[in-house]
């Protein structure tokens, strides 16, 4: 057998000390807790428990301080005051019982050994003395039980609460709830849902609208007159854009003459907006008798800002379907027909999308639109638990809490969160809490007080039982009650009522 001593830091929580138990490779291993250690709940050590369990190994706290070990016996784990009393006492299981032998021979039935108590007789007259006998007691009996007093006491149980956080492992591989491993069966359910989500798009982009106008001068080359008609094209050429324009009228040019007509730009936007001296460039025929020159900038060309589609608005309206489909799908499983005729319930924080089977939108990323609509269809599983399961291991938990003299009289589970997932296996905490009420076995009660005085017996039963008020006694009839002031010796005659409030 492989033992490992592993003497654990302040900074050591249940995750650390999981990875020391995986990494330690040994049968037994004793952990050694400080002072100023984070280990302090009860789910600590729990943790701790399973992460043992998974590898293989036995597992022991051993600690000063007496809450952290109590904490650890809670969960199933052996502890100890110091590495001496680790060492000497025996805490690992074994599996080696001797079975239980007989010390004496059984006893044997000699056929007919009652014989000699029995001689021949008429049986016929024995049993009708018998009857008669029998009859006579009857009689007797009831005229002894018309004048014998009877006393009628009633107890008020004393009540406490008791509570406990259960981590709860969801399986989908076993049948059976077990309050031992804390192990609950559950079954996935699937069903698919579809909708569609329209959201505002919060994105901004600037549309062109608006064109550029301003002049340009032509110089006639020719030693004749020319006319540039209307819509000649000219264009800059000393910035780094190409903007080209259209004249809006002719110019009538005299030979070695100039002239100026107003131009627009071609495309709307700012890029229309040029400064002095960049038109220079005459396109088509005109080129051949002109030269063109803006002596003033262009103006006037820009846009407007418009609602664009964004990314964001993408993720804001899948997660706001999602959530609407996994409320629809939810619905969808509680009408489930395994659900209803099996009596489960969804646990809805196993809830998950296990297949997206469609999603597409009505715009692209950039494009201008108010609105974007999301169209999805998902396939979406969730776990589903007997609700008596969880009152199984919530009783359990809930017996090692409960008083000395007490019995666990009502168990009510509330279920919680999702702690771990993995594969087919879920760990789910259960919130348990019940009603212990005092343990009075009304048999007990008679004999305690039987022949004593009302005085003496109120405060027997007071000493014995944790009750909520004086218990109360009443003898009767009256008249000889008056006259014995006892409680019949006879348990018959004692009537013992439990008040559980």
């Amino acid at each position: 057998m492989i033992a490992r001593i592993i003497h654990l830091s302040e900074n050591d929580d249940a995750a650390s000390v999981a990875d020391n138990l995986e990494w330690a490779n040994a049968n037994r291993v004793v952990l050694v807790v400080p002072p100023g250690s984070p280990l302090r709940t009860e789910l600590d050590f729990a943790r701790i428990t399973r992460a043992a369990r998974a590898s293989g190994c036995e597992a022991a706290i051993v600690s000063g301080n007496r809450s952290i070990r109590a904490l650890a016996n809670e969960v199933g784990l052996a502890s100890f005051a110091s590495m001496d009393n680790a060492a000497t006492r025996e805490w690992m299981g074994s599996d080696d019982v001797e079975p239980l032998t007989r010390q004496t021979a059984p006893r044997r039935f000699q056929p007919n050994s009652l014989r000699r108590f029995f001689p021949s007789r008429n049986w016929l007259g024995i049993a009708s003395s018998i009857l008669i006998g029998l009859v006579t007691l009857g009689v007797m009996g009831l005229a002894i039980a018309a004048i014998v007093p009877s006393a009628t006491i009633t107890l008020t149980a004393d009540k406490t609460n008791v509570s406990a956080i259960v981590p709860v492992s969801l399986d989908t591989a076993v049948t059976r709830p077990s309050a031992t491993t804390k192990v609950v069966p559950a079954q996935r359910v699937d069903v698919v849902v579809g909708g569609a989500m329209t959201v505002p798009a919060t994105g901004k982009k600037d549309v062109p609208k608006f064109k550029a106008t301003g002049q340009v001068t032509f110089f006639n080359i020719l030693a004749q007159p020319y006319t540039v008609p209307r819509n000649t094209v000219v264009r800059s050429s000393a910035t780094g854009n190409v903007v080209r324009f259209i004249t809006l009228g002719e110019v009538a040019l005299a030979p070695g003459g100039q002239g100026s007509v107003g131009i627009e730009a071609i495309e709307e936007g700012s890029s229309g907006n040029v400064p002095a001296n960049t038109i220079n460039v005459i396109e088509g025929v005109p080129s051949i008798a002109a030269r063109a020159i803006n002596l003033g900038g262009t103006g006037g060309g820009g846009g407007e800002s418009v609602s664009a589609v964004t990314n964001d608005d993408f993720v804001r309206a899948r997660a706001a379907l999602r959530r609407q489909l996994v409320a629809q799908a939810s619905d969808l499983m509680a009408k489930n027909e395994k659900v209803v005729n099996n009596g489960l319930y969804v646990l809805p924080d196993t809830m998950f999308v296990a297949d997206v089977q469609d999603e597409s939108f009505d715009r692209f990323v950039g494009e201008q639109a108010q609105n974007v609509t999301l169209n999805m269809r998902l396939q979406i599983a969730g776990l589903a638990i007997q609700p008596t399961d969880l009152d199984v291991i919530a009783r359990g938990a809930l017996a090692s809490r409960v008083p000395r003299g007490f019995d666990l009289l009502d168990v009510s589970t509330e279920r919680g969160s999702v702690a771990e997932e993995g594969g087919s296996d879920i760990e789910y905490f259960v919130n348990a809490s019940g009603i212990a009420g005092t343990r009075i076995d009304e048999e007990s009660v008679k004999k305690l007080v039987r022949g004593k005085s009302p005085a003496e017996a109120i405060k027997i039963l007071s000493g014995a039982y944790p009750l909520k008020s004086t218990p109360k006694i009443v003898i009767s009839p009256d008249w000889l009650a008056k006259m014995l002031d006892r409680i019949p010796l006879a348990p018959m005659r004692i009537n013992v009522k439990v008040v559980r409030e």
